[in-house]
């Protein structure tokens, strides 16, 4: 059975080799291939950022967490498991993805920054996506997945191709099947180089004001940024100060950064939705169109848990 993925994201290509191991024949079209898209950017550590529904994103998010613990023994992967510390102003409950993870606990004072009253403490997988996509992509095609950079201007081009497509293409499902509930929503980092850091420092509480600190295999991710329906990927210099002062008020080491320390500053734009759409629909009775897009700040999280259930969906669609 012959599938057409659109799409050579994380969730673009974690679809397509999922569908490979199901022994389906799987083809990809992107207008972007790594390391040119949106995923390349991300930190990534798991976490469920702006995600919704919170039952399945919990679901999927506990998925991705297990399978992403297992690549762990894959040094080529770029994946590893690092103890992470989203940082609270005040008292907080347990999160709602509290299920999802491994050694959950609340920190100690001890252990909480200057300011911070409390915060999730867990280990979660740290996905070097420097490494990761391109370890991605070597499996999909050597499993015989095919991939094309090939933009596509509407869903018809792909019909052509091929009975079954899945949709994967983040932002660019707006116009492609005209959602306008998805939007962008714009993020900066700074990748400096690594100085011995190994704790993943989070604070989301103010969005305008977003921290975060991932170290990786070979560098560390400063951010960041969440700009609602601000579009431009061009670097903002004040940004980048920005994130800097704010990472080093949060740790005193990255104060002393020099200019030669900072390897690249990215930008990427999330593609953010009210829920994430998985789901299939018959444009005619012999075609089949899966969507798997609106990942928001989880697109990397969530991305194994989706990718199985596009199988399953499928699987079951075809059987019925």
């Amino acid at each position: 059975m012959d599938i057409l993925v659109l799409g050579c994201g994380v969730s673009g290509l974690t679809t397509g080799l999922c569908l490979l191991e199901a022994n389906y024949s799987v083809t990809i079209w992107a207008r972007d291939l790594p390391p040119q898209t949106t995923s390349n950017v991300a930190a990534a550590v798991w976490l469920p950022f702006k995600a919704f529904p919170v039952e399945r994103v919990t679901a999927w998010g506990k998925t991705t967490y297990q399978r992403f613990k297992a690549l762990q023994a894959e040094r080529e992967s770029g994946v590893f498991m690092a103890d992470v510390f989203d940082l609270k102003t005040a008292s907080s409950p347990d999160p709602w993805w509290v299920s999802a993870v491994e050694n959950f606990r609340h920190a100690s004072q001890d252990e909480l920054p200057p300011g911070y009253a409390d915060g999730f403490a867990f280990e979660a997988p740290v996905i070097d996506t420097q490494v990761y996509l391109d370890y991605l992509l070597r499996r999909f095609q050597a499993q015989g997945g095919q991939v094309y950079q090939r933009a596509v201007a509407s869903l018809s081009e792909a019909f052509v191709e091929c009975d079954i497509v899945v949709n994967c293409t983040g932002l660019g499902a707006r116009e492609l099947v005209g959602d306008r509930d998805l939007h962008a929503a714009r993020g900066q980092v700074v990748r400096v180089r690594h100085n011995g850091f190994r704790q993943v420092l989070v604070d989301e509480h103010n969005l305008a004001q977003l921290t975060y600190i991932v170290p990786r295999m070979h560098d560390i991710v400063l951010g960041g940024t969440y700009e609602e329906q601000n579009e431009s990927i061009g670097i903002d210099a004040e940004t980048t100060q920005a994130i800097l002062q704010r990472c080093a008020q949060l740790v005193p080491l990255f104060a002393t950064l020099a200019p030669d320390d900072i390897i690249s500053i990215g930008c990427g734009l999330r593609p953010v939705r009210s829920t994430v759409r998985l789901e299939a629909e018959r444009p005619s009775p012999r075609q089949l169109l899966i969507h798997n897009y609106g990942h928001g700040g989880a697109g990397i999280t969530l991305s194994w848990g989706c990718a199985m259930e596009v199988v399953a969906l499928l699987t079951s669609i075809l059987s019925a």
